[in-house]
This record gives C-alpha cells, sequence and structure tokens, in this order.
C-alpha cells in the first residue's frame, strides 16, 4: 500500500512539472502563392521613320553643317561614323516631310551622299567609307565645270556618280584593269602624301569650283591650281581625271 502512495505521488508529480519545449521548423504552407514582385516596365523605343543619312562633302565643316541643319528648324541626332576624313550623320525631320528633305539635301553643295535611313543603308554607307582607297569630288562653278564624285575602293572598283555637265548622269560602276590599278597604287605609295596641305586656296577670288582629293586619312581641299599644288598632288589628279575621260564619262 505505501508502494503504490509513493508510484501515485511521483505520477502527480511528474505531470505538474513543466514541459520541455520542443523546437519544430517553420514550414511555410503547401501551395502558398508565390510573392508578387513589382514589374519593370521598359520604355516603348519608337521606331523614327523621319530620320536621313548624310555623308558630308567635307568632314572639316561638320560644325558649320550641323548649324545649318538646326537652323533650318531641324534635328541633328547623330553620327554614326565620325572619323578625320569622314562623317556620316542622321537628321532628324518633321514628320511627312522626309522625301521633301531629302531633295533639298541633294541639292545642297554640303553633303556627297543623301538616303533614307535603314540598317542596310547605314552599313552600305560606313562600310563604302572605310572601303575607300582614293576619292574625287568636283562641286559646280560659274562656268560649265563638271560636277562628279568619284571614289575607288581598295580592291579597285569605281563608283562614279554624274551630277552635272557630265556625259552620263547618275551612278555608273566599273573596275580598274590591272595595270590602271597598279600605276594608281604605285603613285599613292611613291609620294609623301603627309606633305600635302589640307587646303590649296585664295578666298579673294571668287565663283572657283571646289576639287576634294581624299587619300591615305587625309582630305585636301583644291580651289586655286596654282604654282602652289605640288606637281605628285596634281599627278595623282591628272590621272583620276584620265580614267574618267578614257571612259568618255565627261568631256
Amino acid at each position: 500500500m505505501k508502494t503504490f502512495c509513493i508510484s501515485l505521488f511521483l505520477l502527480a508529480l511528474s505531470c505538474g512539472a513543466p514541459k520541455d519545449k520542443i523546437e519544430t521548423k517553420n514550414e511555410e504552407p503547401k501551395n502558398t502563392p508565390p510573392k508578387k514582385t513589382k514589374e519593370i516596365v521598359q520604355p516603348k523605343v519608337e521606331k523614327a521613320e523621319n530620320l536621313i543619312l548624310v555623308v558630308l562633302k567635307n568632314p572639316k565643316a561638320a560644325k558649320t553643317a550641323k548649324t545649318m541643319i538646326t537652323n533650318s528648324g531641324l534635328k541633328w541626332k547623330k553620327m554614326i561614323l565620325d572619323e578625320a576624313t569622314s562623317k556620316i550623320a542622321l537628321i532628324e525631320v518633321p514628320k511627312g516631310k522626309k522625301d521633301f528633305w531629302i531633295e533639298q539635301f541633294k541639292s545642297y553643295n554640303t553633303f556627297k551622299t543623301v538616303m533614307s535611313n535603314s540598317k542596310e543603308n547605314a552599313n552600305k554607307l560606313v562600310e563604302k567609307e572605310k572601303n575607300t582607297l582614293i576619292s574625287l569630288q568636283k562641286t559646280s562653278c560659274m562656268g560649265d565645270c563638271p560636277v562628279y564624285d568619284v571614289f575607288i575602293d581598295k580592291e579597285g572598283n569605281v563608283i562614279f556618280e554624274g551630277k552635272q555637265y557630265v556625259t552620263e548622269k547618275g551612278v555608273k560602276e566599273f573596275k580598274l584593269s590591272e595595270e590602271e590599278f597598279k600605276t594608281l597604287q604605285e603613285k599613292l605609295k611613291a609620294n609623301n602624301t603627309s606633305s600635302f596641305k589640307e587646303t590649296y586656296d585664295n578666298p579673294k577670288i571668287m565663283d572657283l569650283g571646289s576639287t576634294y582629293i581624299t587619300l591615305n586619312g587625309k582630305q585636301i581641299h583644291i580651289r586655286l591650281w596654282n604654282n602652289d599644288v605640288p606637281d605628285s598632288l596634281m599627278d595623282i589628279h591628272e590621272y583620276l581625271e584620265g580614267m574618267l575621260l578614257k571612259r568618255k564619262l565627261f568631256e
């Protein structure tokens, strides 16, 4: 009896004693939807339908060209090619006026190439400028001076664009013969083109056309052909003209 009472007493003590805390892992309820994150909305980029690509005739006059564009109420967006001898710019014009301004820009003496903007056209212009071995541009004068552009690339391919007082207006493409191309390369290598000045001109003499020759990373502007122009530069110019006269592109 005594033993039974002791056992009952011990059982009562164990029931009244505080229970040890049991740590449990906090588990998220099943099938709980994921927390929503704030969505970042990217701004919509509108594809401009009123952009025009222009290649500057005189890269050194980029600042003047930009001022002319802004004064016309247009927007000079950016340069897509900005090198010493070649600059291609993107110009924004009012919507619905792109064709009008393309024709206007073509009539300016500021740009040698004007076309509607597209990825294909931009890549084509950049590739053409970077692959040019030598180029020659002739501007108008008060008389009947031939006005044209000619580009010769590093493989001897020629693009001629006749504008005024030429026998063939528009674009004509051909390839130099091996002998012609070899002779041209020899003339370019033989002459120290770095010694050529950037400009041969006399501002006091008016109504003269300009000749732009770009070669070996340098553009030379000749408006007055006098004794200051080196014989070697004249030789290169005459050789280029001779190749065009041979093909009767102008007289």
